[in-house]
């Protein structure tokens, strides 16, 4: 089973990414990492063992254009799954493993997973409750299966207007289109968070620089 793993990222910290990249390294399957830098300064990973693909400009879609080019690359790679993960996050040893038998013990064209919630020093703060397939999914935690890789198309299919919830619709489409998916509850993705209300979940106080999201816009990318 050949599994490819998309990253793009965008002036992310560089250990975030070595992290991601030594989870995809570590992965208790074999899978190849292709890393899409969406127009900034490239990332120097020593060890790097994968696809490094830099583009000249920044799309601001919240990597979504990004995605879909490596999702071309993966194809390219003769790819029999694809899976994503954000530069800023990482998986446990066992993400890709549990996804794939997922798929292939139910038949499966697409599946998802559970996530955990970190602070920005990579401390756990709580699983979270939002992303449970019902309807919500995670970018990260998100595995397409060869049949399934028609709809990949669906990165880029609605542009800007909901760049920043895009994996909801890429979800939403392939259901639409007759895929079928599944989501495992094991959380099996670790999700580095910002957004204020992950904070407020625990009753912890959210950082100063935790944010409250209100607009979904590739404007607003950084």
């Amino acid at each position: 089973m050949n599994i490819c793993v998309v990253t793009p990222y965008f002036e992310t910290a560089e250990a975030w990414i070595r992290q991601a990249h030594a989870s995809v390294r570590g992965q208790t399957v074999p899978a190849h990492h292709i890393l899409v830098c969406d127009g900034s300064a490239p990332a120097q990973i020593e060890a790097f063992h994968g696809t490094h693909i830099i583009l000249q400009r920044n799309y601001r879609d919240y990597g979504n254009t990004p995605r879909l080019i490596g999702c071309y690359n993966a194809i390219t790679h003769n790819a029999d799954a694809i899976a994503f993960l954000d530069g800023d996050n990482w998986f446990q040893l066992d993400h890709l493993e549990g996804l794939l038998r997922f798929a292939r013990d139910n038949r499966l064209d697409a599946c998802s997973s559970a996530r955990t919630l970190h602070r920005m020093d990579g401390s756990l703060i709580a699983k979270c409750p939002t992303v449970t397939g019902r309807p919500y999914i995670d970018t990260s935690c998100l595995l397409v299966m060869q049949s399934a890789f028609q709809h990949l198309i669906g990165w880029i299919l609605l542009g800007q207007t909901v760049a920043a919830e895009m994996d909801q619709h890429v979800w939403r489409h392939m259901q639409t289109m007759g895929a079928r998916l599944g989501f495992l509850d094991k959380a099996t993705v670790c999700y580095r968070t910002r957004h204020a209300s992950h904070y407020r979940l625990i009753g912890e106080t959210p950082p100063p620089d935790a944010i409250d999201r209100i607009d979904l816009h590739g404007e607003h990318y950084h």
